[in-house]
């Protein structure tokens, strides 16, 4: 075998050589930490864009099939594993809607809703806050 002369090798040109440190730069070094606020988009669409989308559909569907009278002294809470949580005013508000549901309400919102599905409704007395434009 031939060894090469320091005379015989043709020196790499330097723009071939910063493109090689690069690419070995891009394998080596650990990348610079993201310090922009792009994890808050996703947040944002987790924990609030996706569940208001999913409410936004069962309260036109709630508006629809609840008596008026009632309508006023609730608030959907939360949809969640086929979980509709409603917040009501009063234990008398939560006995009249209890029935209605249990007389076959529930299952006329279970299917006109087109939105996440839907397997049971669970109601609450608690504060129901109105807001004001």
């Amino acid at each position: 075998m031939a060894r090469r002369s320091s005379n015989d090798s043709s020196p790499r040109p330097a723009d071939a050589n910063d493109a090689h440190l690069r690419k070995l730069r891009q394998w080596r070094n650990t990348p610079e930490p993201d310090l922009s606020m792009n994890f808050i988009n996703d947040e944002f669409k987790k924990n609030i864009q996706r569940p208001y989308k999913q409410l936004h559909a069962m309260a036109q569907v709630w508006s629809e099939l609840i008596p008026p009278v009632i309508l006023p002294r609730t608030r959907l809470v939360s949809l969640q594993r086929g979980v509709l949580q409603v917040m009501v005013d009063s234990s008398s508000t939560l006995y009249e809607l209890d029935r209605l549901l249990r007389q076959g309400l529930q299952t006329q919102i279970i299917r006109q809703h087109t939105g996440p599905a839907v397997s049971r409704i669970q109601l609450r007395v608690g504060p129901i806050e109105t807001v004001e434009p």
